[in-house]
């Protein structure tokens, strides 16, 4: 399940973040999912990008606490 957690969340990030820096410095368009907040460009890309890294870190902090547990 936690390796679940970060998985999603690495992907999370990159569509996020990819998106905005698309809209940034790219031809202005959305990647994937992302399309649906193109009205709201970068900031929706930025906010879907830190989302990830916080499930990144969740998924970190539910791991360290599993080996916790084990020892």
């Amino acid at each position: 399940m936690v390796l679940f957690l970060e998985i999603f969340g690495v992907l999370v990030a990159i569509q996020g973040f990819g998106s905005a820096a698309s809209e940034l410095f790219g031809k202005g368009r959305s990647w994937g999912l992302m399309g649906i907040a193109e009205d709201f460009q970068p900031f929706s890309g930025i906010l879907i990008g830190l989302l990830g890294v916080l499930l990144i870190v969740a998924g970190e902090k539910g791991r360290r606490a599993n080996r916790a547990k084990r020892q």
